[in-house]
């Protein structure tokens, strides 16, 4: 028999790599994460960790090397959708928002979370708001129509979800960027500055321009 790891050792994994990611320093958690998966190659919260974390990091990288990257965490995260029994909820719900979210399936998110709403289980507004708030952001930016009707959805969900008591910063910027979208300049502000006090930055880091960058073109 394989060892596997205790939930006190996983607790304290996802702790560390919170102790960044929380922060958005995404580079600095990818070690922690990676000297896990070498400790327990097979063990699907440590392949789903080191995806995770490999995923997110790309989102800073040139083009060519994010795609690269994006496409090796999509290629961890695709098996593990097909042996979720036996794992802890927050690691099958954190498998399959990422594999959505790393292939940039946001409609196919929203599903998964509309899914998991329906049968009371409180995660799934978390994941229709991020889902929601990505596809309303990437429509605005490339044109497309029916961005606002996105950003509603990701609003709705969001307040359904309470996101009071949410420390990551991730969601956030999300709400924020909905805003946006739907030209609410003082409640995107609002919701940016949350998110950049909960990862210890200023609205004006990189990861928050491009939403600024709306909310301003808003209010010239």
């Amino acid at each position: 028999m394989r060892e596997r790891p205790t939930t006190e050792w996983k607790e304290k994994i996802g702790a560390e790599i919170a102790r960044y990611t929380h922060r958005g320093d995404y580079r600095r958690a990818l070690p922690v994460a990676r000297a896990a998966l070498k400790r327990y190659p097979r063990e699907a919260f440590c392949r789903f960790q080191y995806a995770k974390i490999l995923g997110d990091w790309a989102d800073e990288l040139p083009p060519a090397r994010k795609k690269k990257l994006k496409r090796e965490a999509i290629a961890i995260l695709k098996p593990l959708l097909r042996s979720l029994a036996g794992e802890q909820p927050k690691t099958r719900f954190g498998i399959c928002l990422n594999y959505y979210y790393q292939r940039e399936d946001f409609p196919g998110m929203v599903r998964f979370g509309r899914r998991l709403a329906a049968r009371g289980d409180r995660q799934g507004h978390y994941a229709v708001g991020i889902g929601g708030g990505l596809e309303a952001l990437r429509r605005k930016q490339s044109g497309k129509a029916r961005a606002t009707g996105w950003a509603r959805t990701s609003l709705a969900a969001w307040k359904r979800y309470d996101l009071s008591r949410e420390k990551y910063y991730f969601p956030h910027y999300i709400e924020a960027a909905a805003h946006a979208v739907l030209d609410r300049r003082a409640e995107g502000l609002r919701s940016l500055r949350r998110a950049a006090r909960a990862s210890g930055r200023t609205i004006r880091d990189w990861e928050f321009a491009d939403v600024l960058s709306i909310l301003n073109a808003k209010g010239d």
